[in-house]
């Protein structure tokens, strides 16, 4: 998607550079500015402030504020607006890069060098924007906040419908459309390949980018995507609720004391038991289910039943660190199987069992720990990442008309998400109001399965996910993908691939999980160069590996753990396969293989994913 606009003097001068430069349309030795970076306050644009333009060290900074309104709809009347930041290189190179946001948005990255923190120093320029509404009173935008304790807290926004549609989509596009118009002013050469790149919600910018606006990008990287988040919302209440049915304390709010209920060594058994059925499915012990399909409830049941505390062979002592209560047991079946109605409809989806329950110490991230049940231990207070930011996000973002509730409390946010009613809250994901007229499906899913305008005109779609993210299912973005797949004829993968990572917490953390500038090259060699990647090599920085040698795990898992090495990701649905010699922390020691998923076999590769292993749905 090559586009030159030049004055004829440039054109003259390309002509003059090398032909690999020409072919692929960007100037090898960059493009300086044609004004000072000051000189861009008074830049005027349709709807738009530049508030300030400051000359760093290689690069000029601006920072400005699209459609800047004072709400009607909101009862305090707080102002809006998609802030956004645009960061411009001294010596610029032809690309672009839309960095996409994170959780509830609501806090500018005034500074953005790249989604993987290389892009700027190579030459791009590089955007990111607010989500059309601001948290902090402190923030780079001029003082203006919309957070409101007593009423929302920080999803207070999703009180104003255009906050709503600035978050969920028009934030993206609209920084994005601006950002390439002071580009072209700023050097006098229009963008010649654009990219967005983003993780968690970031992800779900990208997917809804591709889908939403595809003459927008000619690259997407989704990472982790937050592509179906309405009803992984439902997910997070429904988790709370099992979990609930365990806690013997209540918090501060008078709600259910989660941490208790899943203390670390309880997960660490968890984790165990998964890996004693599934880690020798891809024909290698190794802390990672790279067959991660054939790992179904008809295997992994078996093996949580071997350790049950007092019925099993691991000990009878609860929490001591070598078995699960069957309670405990019975709640990861039920939430494993993802949440339905009172009439078992399902609500969202099932989740792949994955060794990544649980997180080890020595190698942090936001794994299922940190979603369903603790992050910073509190004594009476619940900081699961559901209970704190997902409890603000499902009343007010999720639900149509918003459901207006103070952040703490007895009547407060978490209040909501226990008494969640999977009947008749659930179905307000669809709802439409006069005051709402999109609902929160329309405003931010991105589950369209029709590409062909993506498609049609040369966009290149990469996502990365977790296959057990602690707060999105691996097992949904798959039947999405697949979905997707039969939609385009069988021929995804011209233009878009999937690569699931194996025991990832949600955008990093205990596995091959560092590969985001390896991902950043497939994605140019694939837009720039026709050259689609067939794997995306992805490192594991642990000096040592997090599992003990000992104890519940199997020895080998650390033994043969890729510590301080490098894993192949594979495209969808291949997966890695040990070639039965060489490193194990070595990629070329792995080759990308076709697992065999077929109708009728372990588990149904055609089903919707619900871990019998049948053809029950």
């Amino acid at each position: 998607m090559k586009r030159f606009f030049l004055a004829s003097t440039i054109v003259a001068t390309w002509a003059s550079l090398g032909p690999q430069a020409a072919a692929h349309g960007l100037p090898p030795s960059g493009v300086a500015p044609r004004s000072s970076c000051t000189a861009l306050t008074g830049l005027t644009l349709p709807n738009t402030q530049i508030l300030s333009a400051t000359q760093k060290s290689g690069y000029c900074n601006v920072i400005g504020i699209i459609n800047k309104r004072v709400s009607t709809q909101d009862p305090d009347h707080f102002t809006y607006g998609i802030g956004f930041a645009l960061n411009l290189p001294n010596t610029w190179h032809g690309r672009f890069e839309m960095m996409g946001g994170g959780g509830t948005d609501g806090s500018l990255q005034s500074d953005p060098q790249g989604a993987a923190g290389v892009e700027l120093g190579q030459g791009w320029a590089v955007a990111a924007d607010d989500g059309g509404h601001e948290d902090s009173a402190t923030n780079v935008l001029g003082g203006y906040q919309d957070d409101d304790a007593s009423a929302g807290g920080s999803a207070h926004f999703a009180i104003d419908a255009q906050a709503r549609r600035d978050y969920g989509y028009n934030g993206i596009e609209k920084t994005a459309t601006t950002a390439k118009q002071i580009i072209s002013y700023f050097y006098g050469l229009d963008t010649v390949y654009s990219y967005i790149m983003g993780c968690s919600n970031g992800g779900r910018d990208a997917m809804v980018a591709s889908q939403r606006s595809p003459w927008l990008f000619d690259g997407v990287i989704s990472q982790n995507p937050g592509f179906n988040l309405p009803q992984a919302g439902l997910a997070e209440a429904w988790n709370e609720q099992v979990l609930g049915t365990l806690s013997t304390s209540k918090d501060i709010n008078g709600q259910p004391y989660i941490p208790d209920t899943f203390p670390q060594q309880d997960l660490q058994v968890a984790s165990a038991a998964i890996l004693s059925a599934c880690d020798a499915l891809d024909g290698l012990v190794d802390g990672i289910v790279d067959n991660y399909h054939a790992c179904t409830a008809r295997k992994v049941y078996p093996a949580l039943a071997s350790y049950t505390c007092g019925t099993g062979s691991h000990g009878s002592t609860p929490h001591g660190g070598t078995c699960l209560t069957s309670a405990q047991v019975d709640a990861l079946k039920k939430i494993y199987a993802g949440p339905v109605n009172s009439k078992g409809e399902r609500l969202y989806s099932n989740w792949f069992w994955d060794a990544g329950i649980w997180t080890p110490p020595t190698a942090p991230g936001a794994g299922w720990q940190f979603w369903n049940v603790v992050t910073a231990p509190v004594p009476g207070v619940n900081t699961a990442i559901n209970l704190t930011l997902g409890a603000g996000a499902i009343p007010m973002i999720f639900q149509t008309p918003p459901v207006v509730t103070p952040v703490n409390g007895p009547t407060g946010q978490e209040a909501f998400v226990f008494k969640f009613n999977f009947d008749t809250d659930a179905p307000k994901i669809f709802t439409k109001t006069a005051a709402y007229p999109e609902s929160a499906m329309d405003f931010m899913a991105a589950v369209a399965t029709d590409l062909r305008p993506f498609r049609a005109r040369g966009g290149k779609l990469i996502i990365s996910s977790s296959v057990n993210d602690g707060i999105f299912s691996g097992a949904a973005i798959a039947r999405w993908y697949r979905k997707m797949n039969q939609r385009m004829d069988n021929h995804a993968t011209d233009f878009a691939r999937l690569f699931m990572v194996p025991n990832m917490a949600h955008c990093g953390g205990a596995a091959t999980t560092s590969f985001a500038t390896n991902e950043l090259k497939a994605i140019t060699d694939w837009v720039e160069y026709g050259v689609a990647p067939e794997r995306i090599v992805a490192a594991n920085t642990n000096t040592t590996s997090p599992y003990p040698a000992g104890g519940v795990f199997d020895p080998r898992i650390a033994q043969n753990f890729p510590t301080g090495g490098t894993r192949p990701l594979c495209v969808y649905p291949s997966i890695p396969a040990y070639k039965g010699s060489g490193l194990t922390s070595d990629a070329a020691s792995f080759a990308c293989v076709d697992p065999g998923f077929s109708r009728g076999g372990d588990h149904d590769f055609h089903d919707d994913d619900d871990g019998h292993g049948d053809d029950r749905h």
